[in-house]
């Protein structure tokens, strides 16, 4: 079903929202298309380079985009990507090796495993988000929540997607990280095997949600246990709210990053 003029108010106020909550923490928010940037950031870290988003090992020329937040002094303290895929069917990807190898042959060497689908065929546009990283000393602030949230309500309004997704290791996958923080209500088990990206055996988590039910999560991020975000259109003087200086009314235009694009 398409989306409503009702909903694409509900993802634009909730895109100006959560830019309120992360101006909150005295954090800005930069679209990146520069993905060679995200991997030199991870490295630094020692974080996990999901080749999603590694230039070096997929094809990265579609639409696809990551966030960069920066702290005062403009060092960036955390990351989250986000790509979207048009496919008949998404686990179709992962047992190819388009999803993480795309365009790239040279790692197709050794068989991948049988993905173990999910209850509903994940088709369309469908969006697929990675390399989130959070610096230790502005964890436990919301930001696993809000980024996720935010790349997913842009998807939604730029590009109409149907399906979003990720992949979590079976350590996160039993906590409740990936369906109270980053919003997914199914969190499947989609292979136990080899997984080409670390090049182990692994037991790899398929997170989805649908594009209604990203919809409805929406609708209840006031009523969030943890990190409640307002959707009410916050104006100066309009509410009993303190509106962060510089930071309402940012309407973040991800077509016009993608434009840009080398």
């Amino acid at each position: 079903m398409p989306l409503s003029n009702r909903d694409f108010a509900l993802l634009q106020n909730s895109i100006d929202a959560i830019m309120e909550r992360i101006a909150s923490l005295h954090l800005s928010l930069a679209i990146e298309t520069d993905f060679r940037e995200l991997v030199a950031f991870l490295k630094r870290h020692d974080a996990f380079v999901y080749p999603s988003f590694d230039p070096d090992r997929c094809d990265l020329e579609g639409d696809c985009f990551w966030f960069r937040l920066t702290d005062m002094h403009g060092r960036t303290v955390a990351s989250h990507a986000d790509r979207i895929y048009q496919s008949d069917d998404f686990c179709s990807l992962m047992e190819t090796g388009e999803l993480w190898f795309g365009g790239n042959t040279h790692r197709r060497k050794t068989p991948f495993s049988l993905v173990q689908r999910p209850s509903v065929r994940l088709s369309g546009r469908i969006g697929h988000s990675g390399a989130l990283w959070v610096e230790k000393a502005y964890r436990g602030q919301g930001i696993s929540l809000y980024l996720p949230y935010l790349s997913r309500s842009l998807c939604l309004r730029n590009f109409d997607t149907q399906f979003h997704t990720g992949l979590v290791f079976k350590n996160l996958a039993g906590s409740k990280v990936p369906s109270e923080y980053y919003g997914y209500p199914h969190v499947d088990l989609c292979l136990d095997g080899y997984f080409p990206p670390t090049e182990k055996m692994e037991q790899v988590y398929l997170c989805w949600i649908s594009q209604d039910e990203a919809v409805a999560r929406l609708r209840a991020l006031p009523r969030h246990p943890q990190f409640p975000v307002s959707l009410d259109r916050i104006l100066c003087g309009e509410i009993g709210v303190d509106a962060v200086p510089g930071a309402h009314h940012q309407h973040v235009d991800l077509s016009a990053v993608l434009s840009q694009r080398q």
